[in-house]
């Protein structure tokens, strides 16, 4: 891979795709909805700013430059308060098809798209990628729909798409009230978390572990084919938030098992096979949980410690002199 488009730049996983591109020496074409300085500095990421729901915007200008990958990040609604607005979830199909679109018009050779272990969440199967659909929200339910439509999309058009099933992605920076943040900054703030029974397994996935998938798909991926993407080992989830108060500090408490479950019964489990994306591409990954919280802990425990010092200098300036 020698150039790259990536929408959704300016999000968590899309500045770090862009950043993790540049190293590898591959030129980025970024297109985000807002200026982001970060990304501008960026060695060999031209960056496009796209306020609409579309990218046919820069087609003229995309199609002078050859593009080898084309990878969709870009979602609206990602945040938990977000996920069950139909009107905005169903606007990211339309977004998606826009994609599919542009790589059409500028002849890109690859598509990838990174969906959701949600499409699955209660299909009862361990997520191969060919499970039939079955999600809980309008997040899961509109990822579902857009696979469905990109795949067609592609068959139609002869397209050579990869469509990503990404289980729990964490790591530093990560702030939009995924389970994951939620107990670190619960913790670390002093709070109680409240939790249900987390009985269901999840499959945790460090960011720069899917990172190297994505840039690894994007190389060796066999056209056609949807890729679980995930750790490989999947626990339940309160093993994972126990891990954290351990490594935070044991003697805290957390009230599991006092909320119920949505809609009355536990999810599935998000365990995914990722024997496929291993055989095809070489992935392989290397983060362990108890070395990625760690390393997620210390980022969040070090901005608890930059506000509180922020807000003890506001506090102290507003006195009266």
């Amino acid at each position: 891979m020698k150039t790259a488009i990536v929408t959704g730049a300016g999000g968590y996983i899309g500045y770090r795709l862009c950043q993790y591109l540049s190293e590898q020496g591959v030129k980025v074409s970024a297109i985000t909805m807002d200026r982001n300085l970060d990304l501008e500095k960026l060695k060999g990421v031209t960056v496009y700013i796209n306020p609409e729901p579309s990218f046919l915007n820069f087609q003229k200008q995309l199609s002078q430059n050859h593009a080898d990958v084309l990878y969709h990040l870009a979602w609206c609604g990602v945040k938990s308060d977000e996920k069950n607005s139909e009107f905005v979830q169903c606007k990211n199909i339309d977004l998606c098809l826009s994609a599919m679109q542009l790589a059409k018009e500028i002849k890109c050779e690859r598509i990838v798209v990174p969906g959701s272990a949600a499409e699955y969440a209660y299909c009862g199967e361990i997520i191969t990628g060919y499970n039939v659909a079955a999600p809980g929200d309008f997040y899961a339910a509109a990822k579902a729909a857009a696979h469905i439509l990109c795949q067609q999309y592609a068959v139609q058009n002869e397209l050579s798409l990869n469509w990503l099933i990404v289980g729990s992605v964490y790591g530093p920076g990560r702030e939009d009230g995924n389970l994951i943040s939620y107990t670190i900054k619960s913790l670390l703030s002093g709070d109680v978390p409240v939790f249900t029974k987390l009985e269901q397994k999840w499959d945790y996935l460090y960011i720069q572990d899917l990172l190297q998938a994505l840039y690894l798909v994007g190389v060796r991926g066999v056209s056609g084919k949807t890729y679980p993407i995930g750790f490989g080992e999947a626990r339940p989830l309160y093993w994972y938030v126990k891990t954290i108060r351990d490594l935070i500090d044991p003697s805290l408490t957390m009230e599991i098992g006092k909320l119920p479950y949505k809609n009355g019964k536990c999810p599935d489990h998000s365990v995914l096979d990722i024997r496929d994306l291993q055989k095809d591409t070489g992935f392989s990954p290397q983060v362990s949980f108890i070395d990625g919280i760690a390393k997620t802990i210390e980022y969040y425990r070090t901005l608890v410690t930059r506000r509180g010092a922020l807000q003890a200098h506001e506090t102290l300036s507003q006195r009266p002199k």
